[in-house]
């Protein structure tokens, strides 16, 4: 059947038909169980009936996963798979960005063949600018395994169509200018007191890093481009059922953190502190290839090898990190802090000696640098503290730094 749109000349003809049900519940009716041949054609005789706006809402109000599954080619019959993959393909252009990062997803799922690769590399190409950003962060607002870098780094297996697509987002990047910023954090001794971190109860979330991730995340665009902007890179392996990822989310959501990605290491990763920093680093240069339009701001600790993946990002990504924070757990020399300094890597006590630096780079503002100051302090107040000594050690430094931020928290524009 040929697909039918609205006149654009007959403003009648856009009209919905009172009659006609819901195509998205109809849609679902349909995929519901084992779809016989003939509900197979009845879905795509009704997708190809639909226009771009009922297309797009048929879409996203059913599992795009399981309309995939619900028809099939055949040795002795119709190709209807392959007739569902190019109606989409034809009709890419005016799908929504919903509708588009749903279809994406559905083709994630179970197993990934060449021709859903290609439909998946050409939903990408066919959309640019500002709205394939708005793609490309819709998929990474899944909290599975199925985000972008999963998408683009493990389910597409052609190297030819992965290059095709990083291809694509590379050349549509300078049409966007800079979106905002994408925060890449480690999480042991980074948000979490877990291995050197003795200044806080073990397990405790450190005060303070909830702020940084908010403030960088708003940004000072009002309203801001994009929201959930946050990723951690961890050197954890992560095993075949994404075990270890799932309770690293759930300690997330627990200390607030309800929307993030997690990109996991390997076990070979956990050798030595070079093997977890190289595989910090790929996992960040992938990361840059999928959102060459963000700025980076990476945030480590000083225990396991962080520095030295901060160092090597700033070297191989001047472009697009915007600077490295890096919690320092072992109590690293004046000195030694000035060399890292001037390589761009600056080394904090505290989340709010990390506030100044932000707001001079212009990406935080004053009162998020005040916000950053205030909810370390009642963080403070919520710890069951080991000791008074430990108690009192961590409030000097959060007060020596509140102090010092001071300047910062002052609107200094014309």
């Amino acid at each position: 059947m040929s697909a039918t749109h609205p006149d654009p000349g007959n403003p009648e003809s856009a009209e919905p038909d009172p009659g006609r049900p819901d195509p998205a519940v109809t849609l679902r009716a349909l995929i519901a169980g084992v779809t016989s041949a003939g509900e197979e054609g009845h879905v795509l005789d009704l997708l190809h009936s639909l226009d771009d706006e009922q297309l797009s809402s048929a879409v996203t109000g059913v599992d795009a996963g399981d309309l995939f599954g619900s028809v099939d080619d055949r040795v002795f019959g119709p190709d209807r798979r392959t007739a569902l993959r190019e109606l989409f393909r034809s009709r890419a252009s005016g799908l929504s960005v919903a509708a588009r990062a749903s279809l994406l997803y559905g083709l994630q799922r179970g197993h990934t063949s060449d021709a859903d690769e290609e439909l998946m590399r050409d939903l990408f190409l066919a959309v640019g600018g500002r709205e394939l950003t708005e793609v490309k962060n819709a998929i990474n607002m899944r909290t599975d395994a199925h985000d972008l870098e999963g998408l683009v780094f493990e389910d597409i297996d052609s190297d030819e169509i992965r290059d095709a697509i990083l291809a694509h987002f590379a050349a549509e990047a300078p049409a966007v200018g800079i979106a905002g910023t994408k925060v890449l954090s480690d999480i042991d001794d980074t948000a979490f007191s877990r291995i050197h971190e003795k200044r806080y109860p073990k397990g405790e979330v450190i005060p303070g890093i909830l702020a940084v991730y908010e403030a960088l995340d708003l940004g000072t665009s009002e309203p801001p481009f994009s929201r959930g902007d946050l990723a951690f890179v961890t050197a954890r392996p992560d095993d075949a059922l994404s075990l270890i990822e799932g309770a690293t989310r759930e300690s997330l959501a627990k200390a607030g953190i309800a929307s993030v990605n997690v990109i996991g290491g390997s076990f070979l990763a956990l050798r030595s502190k070079d093997d977890m920093a190289a595989k910090k680093v790929a996992n960040i240069d992938n990361y840059s290839r999928l959102f060459p339009e963000y700025r980076i701001v990476f945030i480590g600790d000083s225990g396991q090898g962080d520095p030295l993946t901060g160092e090597t990002i700033l070297q191989q990504h001047p472009e697009s990190v915007a600077t490295v924070i890096i919690h320092d757990v072992v109590a690293t020399s004046s000195d030694e802090r000035a060399e890292w300094a001037a390589k761009g890597l600056h080394f904090v006590d505290t989340y709010v000696g990390a506030a100044p630096i932000l707001r001079e780079m212009g990406l935080i503002c004053p009162k998020q640098v005040a916000r950053i100051a205030e909810e370390t302090s009642a963080a403070l107040d919520a710890i069951a503290w080991e000791s008074p000594e430990q108690e009192a050690a961590a409030r000097a430094l959060v007060d020596r730094d509140t102090k010092a931020a001071a300047p910062a928290m002052v609107d200094d524009r014309p």
